[in-house]
């Protein structure tokens, strides 16, 4: 758990984010993936703090009892949205700017997700008119036509196996025709 909704981690998440207190908008636990194009479609989630500010949203991990911004993301950076279903689902989306996708997660220190604050997070990266993937379209993982082979060992036996597997990629379906 990220401390963040006591007046001194407030103050705390100014100071070390420099961030003026007018300037905040929502804060919440969020767990985020950064998928570069072309990267594996798995990913290790990262958790940390999601900052909304009137300059960005700011992905920040707590270390050393500090706040350290990670990443930052602009509304202008977003080419467009992915979510299953929709801007109030209670669920993970993500965003694609021009070198990658980002999975945010906002979630309340429950682990459950934050419903409120993800649709601030939504609303903000999301400008008017923007495309916004639902359901099953834009889709973002494909074939990469690249196999991988993999193997180990029956278990409780030493008799080796093998196969082969089609490895995935991430792309950016903003750039396709809907």
């Amino acid at each position: 758990m990220i401390p963040y909704d006591t007046p001194e981690s407030k103050a705390q998440i100014q100071r070390d984010l420099k961030i003026a207190p007018s300037d905040i908008q929502a804060v919440s636990e969020t767990n985020w993936c950064l998928f570069p194009y072309g990267s594996d479609a798995s990913c290790r989630v990262t958790q940390g703090l999601g900052v909304l500010t009137s300059k960005g949203l700011i992905l920040s991990l707590y270390k050393n009892h500090t706040y350290v911004e990670t990443a930052r993301i602009l509304p202008e950076q977003v080419q467009c949205v992915k979510t299953g279903g929709g801007r109030t689902a209670v669920e993970p989306f993500v965003v694609f700017t021009q070198d990658q996708a980002i999975m945010l997660a906002v979630i309340t220190p429950g682990g459950k997700m934050n419903g409120p604050v993800k649709i601030s997070f939504f609303d903000y990266l999301t400008k008017p008119g923007q495309h916004v993937f639902t359901g099953t379209d834009g889709g973002y993982v494909r074939n990469s036509g690249r196999k991988q082979t993999v193997g180990g060992l029956v278990s409780g036996t030493a008799i080796p196996w093998h196969t082969t597997i089609d490895v995935t990629e991430v792309f950016n379906p903003c750039t396709q025709d809907h």
